[in-house]
């Protein structure tokens, strides 16, 4: 197993209140895996992906990836296991204004202190998702479907073992998020990403 939640809740205290946002859950997921979790809002699907993740910790309950239990890790090598095995895609982008489309795929390895052929790695994803001719652009200079690529670009460009897109069609029209979800769904068909 990949990643797996074992009897996972996450409790967050509001005042006087505590609101449950899991209560108990258990699953698995295996290396290649494209795995959906779908629910009404407030069900808890961020919140299990945020643990999976390794963003969040449970309130009780545990968190295994790569067969280790997450509890067990100090937050610097939490932010390793993010920076190094853990691809993210999420329905705002959260793209570096700043930066052009390179650049913020580049940062990604530059975080994951992943130096070598940078310059050969980030074209390659860029081109992957359709964006050879964008490479140079801001976000401010591309489409809302082109940002979500860079988004994508950014993910993949570490070669991840596991990529926890969060709602990545949510902000697109339902053309261009079919496009997004096709261009998921080849990746896991063509390089064995793990998905969810």
């Amino acid at each position: 197993m990949l990643c797996e939640l074992k009897n996972a809740r996450k409790v967050y205290p509001m005042g006087d209140l505590e609101v449950v946002a899991l209560k108990g859950v258990t699953v698995g997921v295996d290396i290649g895996e494209f795995t959906v979790f779908a629910g009404p809002s407030g069900s808890g699907k961020s919140t299990a992906l945020n643990l999976i993740g390794c963003l969040d910790r449970p309130s009780s309950g545990e968190v295994w990836l790569d067969g280790k239990d997450v509890a067990t890790l100090t937050d610097n090598a939490l932010g390793e296991v993010r920076a190094r095995r853990i691809g993210f895609i999420f329905q705002s982008f959260n793209l570096i204004p700043v930066l052009t489309a390179a650049e913020n795929v580049d940062m990604a390895l530059r975080l994951a202190g992943l130096n070598e052929n940078r310059a050969e790695k980030v074209e390659k994803a860029l081109i992957d998702v359709g964006l050879k001719d964008y490479m140079t652009r801001r976000p401010n200079q591309l489409s809302g479907g082109q940002q979500q690529r860079v988004a994508i670009a950014r993910s993949l460009v570490k070669n991840p073992a596991i990529i926890m897109a969060d709602e990545p069609t949510g902000n697109l029209d339902s053309k261009v998020g079919k496009e997004i979800m096709n261009l998921l769904l080849n990746l896991n068909k063509e390089r064995g990403t793990t998905l969810i």
